[in-house]
């Protein structure tokens, strides 16, 4: 593997685990400690830990073995920290770069089997410039008095609850956060989020409501998001997603592709078993 490779595999692990740990910093008091949120760094990688929400987005390893070797007491110490914090369906993501080549003899060993999404793939461009998608839909940067509109298709784009809604809109004004919204007769219909650290941003959180899939409200919020971190002076823009299983369709990464997304590498999921 090249250098320019090995520091786009460390660079996507690394935007990713930072837009996440101010991701959860985010969450008001009450909800961050009912919901048991915590972003801690144990060997160079970062636990994501929500024990009161049993997802596997909320709950994972980003980065062990990618910025400095791994030890097994390294993993080990990582492994006792997510089975105190009592959610046991957490995942553990490798990446192809991962030091030592014994990580996955290592994972088997603790019980750890790939998970049914058993890769997602990361993906990086540089600032060069993307074209408008024409779209009937406008298409900005959210207004103040949207948070909460923004807040609720992104929670009723990925399913969340409810009670998730201050949470998300909570990002809306948020320093190193800019939302977007797609409106549809003035109605915000999609959404979706960068988050700006230095020279790098991450592009996610985005997603639109069902009755208007289909109609490239997506790929518009990507490429907006795209110009703004591009206008922000960021040179490295940095988003992910769950590879296809089996023949389903994957239209997220053929909408990353267009928006010239190049994919840096695909990192297998290992998911830990009571």
């Amino acid at each position: 593997m090249t250098t320019n490779s090995l520091r786009a595999a460390r660079l996507v692990d690394a935007v990713e685990a930072a837009a996440f740990a101010d991701l959860y910093a985010a969450a008001a008091e009450p909800l961050a400690r009912s919901l048991g949120l915590r972003a801690a760094q144990i060997a160079g990688a970062m636990l994501l830990q929500a024990p009161r929400i049993p997802l596997a987005m909320f709950n994972r390893a980003i980065g062990l073995g990618v910025h400095r070797a791994l030890t097994e007491a390294d993993l080990d110490a990582a492994i006792a920290s997510f089975r105190s914090a009592g959610y046991a369906g957490y995942w553990i993501h490798h990446n192809p770069i991962a030091a030592p080549s014994s990580l996955v003899e290592w994972l088997g060993a603790r019980g750890f089997v790939a998970a049914a999404r058993r890769s997602w793939t990361k993906m990086l461009r540089g600032p060069e410039p993307i074209a408008d998608i024409d779209v009937d839909f406008e298409v900005r940067r959210a207004f103040a008095g949207e948070e909460e509109a923004i807040g609720e298709v992104v929670c009723s784009a990925f399913g969340m609850p409810k009670g998730f809604v201050p949470w998300m809109a909570a990002l809306v004004n948020r320093p190193r956060w800019r939302a977007y919204a797609a409106l549809d007769a003035g109605k915000v219909v999609g959404a979706g989020f960068l988050h700006l650290d230095g020279t790098a941003a991450w592009l996610g959180i985005g997603g639109v409501l069902p009755e208007v899939r289909g109609r490239n409200a997506h790929r518009a919020l990507m490429a907006l998001r795209i110009r703004e971190a591009s206008a922000a002076g960021c040179t490295d823009i940095v988003t992910e997603t769950g590879d296809a299983v089996g023949d389903e369709p994957n239209p997220s990464l053929a909408n990353m592709q267009f928006c010239g997304f190049r994919r840096v590498c695909s990192r297998l999921n290992f998911e830990a078993k009571a």
